[in-house]
């Protein structure tokens, strides 16, 4: 058996405009690797001239379909040499079909009968994944208590928002609030803090932070200017009577705006049947070792010490860093930001069951300003599912779209018994 390779080049003779002469040689290899007879090639010449065809000397196929490759070949019994590099496919043969889009290929024919049975498999199968997502959405327990509508304890009356806002920046006050679980909760058990009206997607706010300094990368000052200002200095400028002349590690309006609301969990043990009846708080730990994202712990966030970040009350946009920024977890979930105006970020994990009937009393540390903007800020309970928390729009955008599928379906079967049309009947085209 024999190997070939096509080779094309013009001929020496005839380049000078009048007429030409291309030359293609099919070499062609013997399993023992000497060269076929007459040197291991096979020499075509083909002559033309202007404005004269020669029917045995196209390079393109002919009436029939073949090339001069296969007129060369048919005509001498020779069989065509494989091409180099493709197993049992002959290089004429396939290029010609490739580039004649004649290559076999698989061509359904859609019949009625087809098209409801693929309308209604799909639909019942979308159906069937709607039904999985939604049962599994309604095993997800959730318990929200908004808390910025509490007023500082003792008060008389209930603070407007601008009265509230004017207490948090005197130093915040502490609120409390009672959850009462529903129904049994299982571990783990998450907690969230949500916050409405607050708009992190805000271009000016995404673009204020330098991913360099939170990393621990040399970074110019230029180029901490042109993404941290106006928070790159504690009063907006350079001032030697701070440390470091007032530059701030982390800058940026991120970074800044730090939330530095805090929690304490426990949960109240009713002890009605004792004489006299009693209650006990039994405190409910909060892990929060781990609530990051793995990644950013390692390659987003550097061994980098907070300088004058929030430390001076007149300046203060936020929470203060006390720990390197790659062990500062609470940071670094705030410093993913949210694509939506109300968002949740996770505070922590409970490791222990919670059962019908307990509550949990939550007290906070209320610090965190969101009255000047209307917005509001909420505490979360929740469980989780393979699909995350509680949310029945997937569930319920798989039912919908395979009820259209079904109906669908059920629409051309109905129409086919009410006019059935013959396979391959011909008389409803308009020729």
């Amino acid at each position: 058996m024999s190997a070939g390779k096509v080779r094309a080049g013009d001929g020496s003779n005839g380049s000078n405009g009048v007429g030409s002469r291309h030359a293609f040689n099919i070499e062609t290899v013997e399993e023992n690797g000497n060269h076929a007879e007459q040197g291991g090639q096979t020499r075509i010449d083909v002559a033309s001239a202007p404005g004269e065809v020669n029917e045995g000397g196209e390079i393109y196929p002919d009436k029939e379909g073949r090339t001069i490759f296969d007129r060369h070949y048919l005509g001498t019994g020779k069989k065509v040499p494989p091409y180099v590099g493709t197993h049992k496919v002959t290089a004429v043969t396939w290029v010609e079909l490739f580039a004649q889009q004649q290559l076999p290929a698989w061509r359904p024919v859609i019949t009625p009968a087809q098209v409801v049975l693929t309308l209604l498999g799909m639909g019942i199968a979308m159906i069937a994944i709607g039904i999985g997502c939604t049962v599994s959405t309604m095993g997800v327990v959730e318990i929200v208590e908004n808390y910025s509508e509490l007023s500082p304890p003792n008060s008389q009356t209930v603070f407007t928002d601008e009265q509230k806002s004017r207490v948090l920046q005197e130093g915040g006050y502490n609120v409390s609030v009672d959850m009462r679980v529903t129904e049994d909760m299982k571990p783990p058990i998450y907690v969230y803090y949500e916050l409405t009206n607050y708009y992190q997607n805000n271009r000016r706010y995404v673009r204020s932070v330098s991913p360099q300094q939170l990393a621990g990368v040399p970074t110019s000052l230029d180029n901490l200017k042109v993404y941290c200002e106006p928070q790159l200095y504690v009063d907006g400028a350079v001032n030697d009577s701070y440390p470091e002349d007032g530059k701030i590690t982390p800058c940026g309006l991120q970074a800044w705006s730090f939330f530095n609301d805090t929690f304490e969990f426990s949960k109240i043990e009713d002890s009605s049947g004792s004489n006299p009846p009693s209650s006990s708080e039994q405190p409910v730990v909060i892990d929060d070792s781990q609530i990051s994202w793995p990644t950013d712990k390692s390659f987003l966030y550097g061994n980098v010490t907070a300088e004058n970040f929030n430390i001076y009350e007149e300046y203060r946009g936020g929470g203060t860093l006390t720990k390197p920024l790659n062990q500062e977890q609470h940071f670094m979930v705030w410093m993913r930001l949210s694509a939506k105006p109300n968002f949740w970020k996770l505070w922590g994990i409970i490791d222990e069951k919670l059962v019908k009937g307990d509550l949990v009393r939550v007290k906070i540390q209320n610090l965190y300003n969101t009255y000047d903007f209307g917005g509001r800020k909420s505490i979360v309970l929740s469980t989780n599912s393979w699909l995350g928390n509680k949310n029945y729009f997937l569930g319920a955008l798989y039912l919908a779209v395979g009820g259209v599928f079904v109906i669908t379906g059920a629409l051309f079967q109905i129409a086919y018994w009410i006019k059935p049309r013959g396979f391959a009947d011909d008389k409803h085209l308009s020729w």
